[in-house]
């Protein structure tokens, strides 16, 4: 698997209180993995009623297996609640392998292979 850090700073230059300053920001370092990537959708664009459906693919095509891998999404509790009756399913199987805290929810996926596509459902209700 190809990983690549990126890392990046920004640099000020200018006059602050009639004095010339130059100055530089935090270094931020970001992983680039080349061949995992994760999608997310939901089925519907506007929410009147009933459910709203998440689902996010995983998909590895980075000649690695990915192993002990946690997803983690933050749901906004002040629009709506987990839906703890559907809970999730990982490629349509229902999963006791995930916890609901605070508003977010923690996911521990599967091994994903090489050329392996994983699919996590859940849904969220209307807060009324």
């Amino acid at each position: 698997m190809a990983q690549t850090n990126l890392t990046n700073q920004a640099q000020i230059n200018g006059t602050y209180a009639e004095q010339p300053v130059s100055f530089s920001s935090n270094i931020v370092t970001t992983s680039i993995i080349d061949g995992l990537t994760v999608t997310k959708t939901a089925d519907k664009t506007n929410l009147i009623d009933g459910p709203l459906t998440y689902t996010i693919e995983v998909k590895n095509s980075s000649g690695e297996s990915l192993s002990s891998g946690t997803l983690t999404d933050t749901i906004e509790t002040t629009l709506v609640d987990f839906n703890t009756t559907y809970g999730v399913l990982i490629d349509d199987t229902a999963t006791q392998d995930f916890q609901y805290e605070g508003g977010v929810l923690t996911v521990t996926l599967p091994n994903i292979e090489n050329d392996q596509t994983v699919t996590i459902k859940f849904q969220v209700t209307r807060k009324v």
